[in-house]
């Protein structure tokens, strides 16, 4: 028999029990005897019955549907994110609705706006964006208590669990790394303080607070915007104005294979003529020329672990399961592109 064909009134028929009982089983309701429920889960798996989730939700006002938030579905540095919250939805059989915000504020307001209208049980947020209206939208929705978790996004918000990483810390890795190679003019491009926010600021303070440790004055800083062809134009910059310098520090993969083509361009051998260090370790990094030396960015664990706290608190489990802001350390990946000075 079809799975179609088949619905709660077939299976009550069949168990010998009522359509109430049968409803009560698929819910997970405690009020249903070991035996009955046994009886009633024979029959389903039997038919081969899967709930329909629309059906479903408008008897328990909930859809088994989350909303998921992402600032540029096209760039490698979120695909990963995507992956581990679509894997951990699939896992507790929730499905997932994806908006893509293409980093303007405006439309990742739209977006979570057409969720809240919409029929998802909870939204995730997977942004490095920042803005005060935004921020301040999101903390009127957590008052509003609609179950929502933010990736990759600070928040001075209590009530909203947060999966981010350490960036200043971080950075400070990557800066001691190339200074401990024997690198003193070490050049940092950076993101952009407002579409990329406190992610930027705090990967440029770790910079900050190496060079400052390791009694280093040198500071050379340009904006890369997190965009590969601002990078490269940054990196003809630093170039020009800075014959000597030995290292480049980029705060995003994506910035650094820009500066590898500018670097090129100048007649430059990586590493031997300059080092180049990128920030998360996306796919490309392991397999472009020379392959990258970064430091890795757990995304795809972040983004399974942000899914596993919004459906934690969907289902109701106790607050600690949800609630806990978390914050990852980066591990330095050594690969080619980086090297002692002689």
């Amino acid at each position: 028999m079809k799975n179609k064909n088949i619905d709660i009134y077939t299976i009550a028929d069949k168990a010998g029990v009522s359509k109430s009982t049968v409803s009560r089983v698929l819910n997970n309701k405690e009020d249903v005897s070991a035996r009955t429920r046994k009886k009633v889960l024979e029959v389903i798996n039997e038919l081969k019955y899967r709930p329909n989730s629309s059906a479903k939700g408008l008897a328990s006002q909930r859809t088994k549907t989350v909303g998921l938030v992402v600032s540029e579905i096209t760039n490698p540095f979120f695909s990963m994110f995507v992956k581990g919250a679509e894997d951990k939805a699939m896992e507790e059989n929730y499905n997932i609705m994806l908006a893509n915000s293409n980093w303007v504020v405006e439309e990742e307001l739209k977006c979570i706006r057409m969720f809240e209208e919409g029929r998802v049980d909870g939204i995730l947020m997977i942004s490095g964006g920042g803005s005060d209206l935004l921020n301040n939208y999101l903390n009127n929705l957590a008052n509003k208590d609609t179950p929502l978790i933010v990736v990759d996004r600070k928040l001075d918000n209590e009530e909203i669990p947060k999966v981010n990483v350490n960036n200043i810390a971080a950075a400070f890795k990557g800066t001691r790394y190339l200074i401990e190679l024997g690198h003193e003019k070490i050049a940092f491009v950076r993101g952009d303080d407002v579409a990329a926010s406190a992610a930027s600021v705090d990967r440029v303070r770790g910079y900050r607070e190496a060079l400052q440790k390791f009694n280093i004055e040198n500071e050379i800083i340009e904006p890369g915007f997190f965009d590969r062809e601002e990078a490269y134009q940054a990196t003809e910059k630093i170039l020009s104005s800075h014959k000597d310098i030995t290292a480049i520090f980029y705060a995003s993969d994506m910035m650094a294979v820009g500066g590898l083509k500018a670097l090129d361009k100048a007649g430059l051998k990586v590493p031997d003529d300059v080092s180049v260090l990128g920030f998360d370790d996306i796919e490309l990094a392991s397999i472009i020329e020379p392959a990258l030396s970064t430091l890795k960015q757990p995304r795809y664990q972040m983004g399974y672990l942000g899914m596993e706290k919004l459906i934690n608190k969907l289902e109701g489990k106790p607050k600690e399961a949800y609630a806990e802001d978390v914050i990852f350390e980066l591990e330095l990946i050594e690969r080619e592109s980086t090297r002692a000075i002689k």
